[in-house]
C-alpha cells in the first residue's frame, strides 16, 4: 500500500492526454510517484482555470483553496486537503521549493484573468510561470537542479509550452484566450475571425514560419541540458527533445494547417522516439 493518500487518484489523472508524457515508467518508482502527484496538482488547477461553466469569480475562488494550502505549507500551518498532505511529504523528502507552486498559481490565475498578451516578452513571462516550474521540480526530484541545469530546463520547457500553444490555437480561442502576441497579430495582419472560422490563410502560413523559427532557437538553448544530466533523467530529456524536434519538423511542412490539422504525436511516434533515444550498448 502506498504511503501517499492521493496516489491512485493521481494515476487516473495522468491518463489524461498530454502532448508530452510526464512521470513516465523511465523514472524510479519513488520519483515516478512524486512526479505523478505533482502532476495531479497541476492538472486539477489547470482544469479549474479552463472550466467554462463557472464564472471567473467562481474559478478564482476555487483556485484560492489551493493558494491557501500553499501558504499553509510555507508557514507550517495546518493542511486541510489530502493532496497537500502528500505534497508536504514530497517537499520535505526532496527539498522542493514552495515558490515553484506560487509561480504555477500565478499562471493559472492569468489563464482566468488575462485574455491576450501584448508582445512575446509577456508571453515568455507567462511560460516562465506556467511551464518552467515543472522542469525545475523534476530536476529537484532527481537531485540534479543545479543553476545551470535550471537555466537550460527553462529554455526547454518554454519551447515545449510554445509548441503546445501552436497546437491549441482554436481550442484556446473557444476559451476566450489568444496567446499569439497582439503586436505580432497586427504586424502579420492576422485576423481573429480566421481562428473563429478555422481559416488558415496565407498570412498565418507566413507567421507560422516566424513562430516555429523562434521555438527552434529557444529549444536550441535548452538542448545542452541532456549532456548535463545523468541516468534515467538524461534519457527522458533526450526523448522530449526528439519529440519537440519531430513536432517542429511537421509544423514546418507546407501542408501543416495549425487550425484544422495541427501536428500531434501518436503512440507509435512515442515508441519510435524512445527507441531512437536509447543509447547503443
Amino acid at each position: 500500500m502506498s504511503h501517499y493518500i492521493t496516489l491512485d487518484k493521481a494515476r487516473e489523472y495522468k491518463k489524461h492526454y498530454e502532448n508530452f508524457p510526464v512521470a513516465t515508467i523511465i523514472y524510479p518508482k519513488k520519483i515516478r510517484e512524486a512526479a505523478t502527484l505533482l502532476y495531479l496538482f497541476a492538472r486539477q488547477c489547470d482544469d479549474i482555470a479552463d472550466e467554462g461553466t463557472f464564472s471567473k469569480q467562481d474559478r478564482l475562488k476555487r483556485l484560492n483553496i489551493y493558494k491557501k494550502e500553499i501558504t499553509n505549507l510555507k508557514n507550517k500551518g495546518t493542511i486541510h486537503t489530502p493532496l497537500f498532505l502528500d505534497i508536504k511529504k514530497i517537499a520535505n523528502n526532496h527539498k522542493l521549493k514552495y515558490s515553484l507552486f506560487d509561480r504555477f498559481m500565478i499562471a493559472f490565475e492569468q489563464d482566468i484573468k488575462k485574455n491576450n498578451y501584448h508582445n512575446i516578452r509577456d508571453l515568455i513571462k507567462y511560460c516562465d510561470n506556467a511551464a518552467n516550474p515543472a522542469g525545475e521540480m523534476i530536476l529537484t526530484l532527481f537531485k540534479q537542479n543545479t543553476k545551470k541545469n535550471i537555466i537550460y530546463s527553462n529554455s526547454l520547457c518554454t519551447a515545449l509550452a510554445l509548441l503546445g500553444i501552436s497546437q491549441d490555437i482554436p481550442e484556446d480561442y473557444d476559451k476566450g484566450r489568444i496567446y499569439i502576441p497582439e503586436n505580432e497579430m497586427k504586424k502579420f495582419k492576422l485576423s481573429r475571425n480566421d481562428i473563429k472560422n478555422m481559416h488558415f490563410g496565407s498570412n498565418w502560413i507566413i507567421y507560422k514560419k516566424f513562430w516555429i523559427k523562434r521555438i527552434e532557437a529557444i529549444l536550441k538553448k535548452g538542448k545542452p541540458l541532456e549532456k548535463k544530466l545523468k541516468g534515467r533523467l538524461r534519457l527522458q530529456i533526450r526523448i522530449l527533445i526528439k519529440a519537440a524536434e519531430l513536432l517542429i519538423k511537421r509544423t514546418k511542412n507546407s501542408d501543416c494547417d495549425l487550425f484544422n490539422h495541427p501536428p500531434k504525436l501518436s503512440k507509435l511516434d512515442w515508441v519510435y522516439i524512445t527507441l531512437r533515444s536509447i543509447p547503443p550498448l
